[in-house]
């Protein structure tokens, strides 16, 4: 019942206070929506939210500011402030640093956009909550708040996938605070200050909040899809043999910024050969070359990519061969990977569950499995059925968000599953939006078998 609530909320909401279809302009009117239907699920406690501290670092595109910060103020540049949805008193506190020492901000920076805001009742009106007061009030009003009622409880943000891979080998001995990530650091803090309290992960209660997406949420992530195709078709067009990864990324990355975004969604994976495969894809993150390498006339080419748009993500992709023809194993890996993905995508419904998905793409593969004379189509097939790769999740302001036990119209997914095949992987990936009666490819159309595949490599390099 509650994500049935969830939906009609957020559709009665969007269709009083959102313009017409297309449009992307977020109104205060949804963003305070969605604070309020955090309160009703945290009747028992506070949610506390940071965002992002300082500058960008010097190789960011730009500020990132935190996401469920973001999706919960509307603000994209805010630095050091301090969200408290309190669900146990139905209001929202903003408390605000104040302005630093030395050069104060120049004026470019302006309405939404502001890095600093004056606490009061301008502030208050103009951002549409309750209380926007000093950061020096945070102490005391938790301190109250837990006096008036012990029992409070402080949930705090864990930051999701993103977060996670920020901390995945840790970043202290277990007797030193860690340090590496914010989400960390502002847990460890509050805990070190409200030690009798009881906190708990907020992160799944504000990523249910996120699932289900507006109209004005739609038509960012729509127009965040057709900026990136611009970039795909630019890495299409750079991939050859003796071309490194590096230069191909740089492809993208232009014809991206040429077509409108802000910056990449994540950067491109141009993984290509043994560095296609899933167990590498990773490994690149924590490499200072990105694992570049040159590209061979008869490898394959992960081409996966997002760029951004107003804060929402893209993110889509395929595989293509170096050399601009697949051989006849990659030709036959490749067709058994649409068979499955389509097989998989026909479940994305609402209703339906991510396990309807993956048992339809295993389904596909198990009927299948013996239909190919190669001994890679076979092999590929063998090591999907022992250990099936499908994933599957949700996009929005992040690139990595959490898919409901079933599927409700207004979740908008990326599914992506993986063949692995000769030493080389192959992969295919849309987003899509579920609807009321199925689903909409949000990104344009690309193709998806081989010789449909070629034919546009062909034509765009002719070009």
């Amino acid at each position: 019942m509650r994500k049935l609530f969830d939906f009609l909320f957020v559709l009665a909401a969007a269709v009083a206070t959102l313009p017409a279809l297309g449009q992307t302009d977020i109104t205060i009117s949804e963003i305070q929506t969605r604070r309020f239907r955090v309160m009703q699920r945290c009747p028992d406690g506070i949610v506390l939210l940071h965002a992002t501290v300082g500058y960008k670092h010097w190789d960011e595109s730009g500020f990132h500011q935190d996401q469920n910060f973001y999706y919960f103020t509307g603000l994209p540049n805010a630095s050091a402030a301090i969200l408290a949805i309190d669900g146990a008193a139905q209001e929202s506190w903003l408390f605000v640093p104040p302005q630093p020492k030395g050069p104060k901000m120049g004026p470019d920076l302006t309405g939404m956009n502001r890095v600093l805001f004056a606490p009061g009742e301008v502030t208050e009106s103009e951002l549409g909550i309750e209380h926007v007061v000093s950061w020096d009030v945070l102490v005391p009003y938790l301190d109250g708040r837990l006096k008036s009622k012990p029992d409070l409880v402080l949930y705090l943000d864990s930051g999701g996938q993103t977060s996670g891979m920020q901390t995945l080998f840790g970043s202290n001995p277990a007797d030193l605070l860690a340090i590496a990530s914010l989400n960390q650091a502002w847990h460890a803090a509050v805990q070190a200050k409200w030690s009798s309290a009881t906190l708990r992960d907020a992160y799944p209660l504000l990523d249910g909040v996120r699932q289900v997406k507006s109209v004005a949420e739609v038509a960012r992530l729509r127009k965040a899809s057709t900026i990136t195709v611009a970039g795909f078709w630019a890495g299409v067009q750079a991939i050859a043999p003796g071309k490194t990864q590096r230069q191909v990324e740089g492809e993208v990355v232009n014809a991206c910024l040429q077509a409108g975004s802000e910056g990449m969604s994540l950067w491109p994976w141009v993984r290509s050969g043994p560095f296609s495969l899933g167990s590498t894809l990773f490994e690149a993150f924590a490499d200072y070359r990105n694992l570049d390498r040159q590209m061979q006339a008869d490898e394959v080419v992960r081409l996966d990519l997002g760029c951004d748009y107003q804060m929402y993500k893209g993110d889509f992709g395929r595989t293509i061969p170096v050399s601009g023809q697949f051989n006849e194993w990659q030709r036959e890996v490749m067709e058994l990977l649409n068979g499955a993905y389509l097989a998989g995508v026909n479940k994305l419904q609402p209703g339906e569950s991510p396990q309807e998905v993956f048992k339809a793409t295993v389904g596909y593969i198990e009927h299948h499995r013996n239909d190919f004379k190669t001994a890679q189509a076979r092999e590929a097939a063998a090591a999907f059925l022992k250990q099936p790769n499908t994933p599957l999740h949700a996009l929005g302001v992040d690139m990595a968000e959490g898919v409901g036990k079933s599927f409700l119209p207004g979740n908008v997914l990326c599914y992506e599953p993986l063949l692995a095949a000769g030493g080389q992987a192959f992969f295919v990936e849309d987003t899509f939006l579920i609807t009321a009666t199925g689903h909409e490819v949000l990104n344009p159309a690309l193709p998806y078998g081989p010789d449909d595949i070629e034919s546009a490599i062909a034509r765009i390099r002719h070009r």
